[in-house]
């Protein structure tokens, strides 16, 4: 209840060092890909694109600033399959590129391809992706893959015999790209600076004037790009990359292309697992609009998209189902009651059913098992409860200063659920 397995992930911030272009002029696609191994089905896998960015240059920050790619979900499996790939693209340098691109500029003002939610918007936004990563093979500014890991076989617990591994958690996530070297990009490549072979030497020398000419007049990585990252030289502030110690003059850090993801713990998923459950029905339905004249295979689309609305509709009634407590907060939004005998009384929606509802009332404490407040002291009061309200009349022994818990059991329909509510008793 206190939403310790949702998670979302943003694409929080960039830089972009190198772009390989021509004119200095690009347009730039991000391309995320998500999958959580649930269920082996093509609904695991969700893309999302972003863009296309235009009049973006070498040497500036990233058009993108906490975008939200992921989430947010309940984690589903042991861990998420995460693959992030920059595409710079040279405006007006390939005809068929820049029709692509105003294609799917003008397609994305009907389809969402940067948060795709129907069936449909989901297989095109992968089919884009798929196209975008396919046209411009040479073009990839940035391709990084790697899992973040879930914790539920308790990993901690074996921390001192595991291999290393990236946990999801809460925080910030820094990927840097160190570019590569090629023949005619860097100096001394044959010979790697301390070969022994006279021949690896001679062709550097030979080398050496075509590089300088290619390094001087085209766009090609310098030697900050190329060199290994020190993680002692680079700070994370907010969520930009910096150098550190940090210097006034060049405070972001500028010597790679790099981007920043933020994992973020908490949030409803209530929206994330109703949009799954429609898109069983979404999908039904399209057979049904498709589909030739079997009665047998219309019956069983129409028995998918019922059975899937049907439960999306029981979902929307459990998160209607939130109870609280009638009574005011403090400051950080706690629920406080005062220290004298009163009603207690519990706010619900109609469709909770009231007589099947139990709460049971416990007084905290920091060294000791809660302890349960007696029906003597704390009894429900029928006269009182409405279709809305549960009130329950506590007396002097059930209104002691400290912290306390209410455990609560109700169903909507014939779905049952629990809750628990805390609240404090001021001095």
């Amino acid at each position: 209840m206190k939403g310790n397995d949702v998670y979302q992930i943003y694409l929080s911030d960039g830089y972009f060092k190198y772009l390989p272009d021509f004119n200095g002029v690009n347009e730039v696609v991000i391309v995320a890909e998500f999958t959580e191994v649930s269920s082996g089905t093509k609904g695991d896998t969700v893309t999302t694109v972003l863009g296309p960015f235009e009049g973006v240059s070498d040497n500036s920050k990233s058009p993108v600033f906490n975008k939200l790619l992921y989430g947010p979900k309940k984690l589903e499996s042991d861990q998420v399959s995460v693959t992030i790939t920059v595409i710079e693209y040279d405006q007006g340098e390939n005809e068929d590129a820049a029709a692509f691109l105003d294609f799917i500029t003008s397609a994305s003002q009907i389809f969402s391809f940067i948060n795709p939610v129907t069936a449909t918007e989901r297989a095109f936004t992968k089919e884009i992706a798929k196209s975008l990563l396919a046209l411009n093979k040479d073009e990839v500014v940035m391709r990084v893959s790697f899992d973040l890991v879930g914790d539920s076989g308790n990993l901690s617990t074996y921390s001192d015999v595991n291999g290393s591994f990236i946990p999801l958690t809460p925080g910030n996530y820094v990927l840097i790209n160190k570019e590569g070297c090629a023949v005619s990009t860097c100096f001394g490549y044959l010979s790697e600076g301390k070969s022994k072979n006279p021949v690896a030497y001679l062709g550097d020398a030979l080398l050496f004037l075509p590089v300088a000419l290619r390094r001087g007049f085209t766009d090609t990585p310098d030697s900050y790009s190329l060199d290994e990252v020190n993680s002692e030289n680079i700070a994370v502030d907010g969520q930009s990359l910096i150098n550190a110690p940090p210097d006034p003059k060049k405070r972001t850090y500028t010597d790679k292309t790099w981007l920043t993801l933020s994992v973020v713990k908490g949030g409803d998923p209530s929206l994330w697992e109703k949009r799954k459950l429609l898109l069983s029905a979404d999908e039904a339905v399209q057979r049904i609009g498709k589909s030739p004249n079997s009665s047998i295979q219309t019956n069983s689309d129409y028995q998918v998209a019922l059975q899937a609305l049907e439960a999306a509709r029981k979902q929307e009634h459990a998160a209607k189902g939130t109870i609280q407590l009638v009574t005011g907060q403090d400051t950080q939004g706690n629920y406080t009651l005062v220290s004298i005998p009163q009603e207690v009384c519990l706010f619900h929606p109609s469709t909770v059913n009231s007589k099947k509802l139990q709460a049971n009332f416990y007084r905290l404490s920091d060294t000791l098992p809660p302890v349960m407040i007696s029906t003597s002291d704390m009894k429900p009061n029928t006269e009182k409860s409405t279709p809305n309200n549960s009130c329950f009349t506590a007396n002097a022994n059930a209104m002691v200063p400290g912290k306390y818990e209410v455990s609560l059991f109700y169903s909507i329909g014939t779905e049952n659920y629990n809750q628990t509510l805390k609240y404090t008793i001021p001095k």
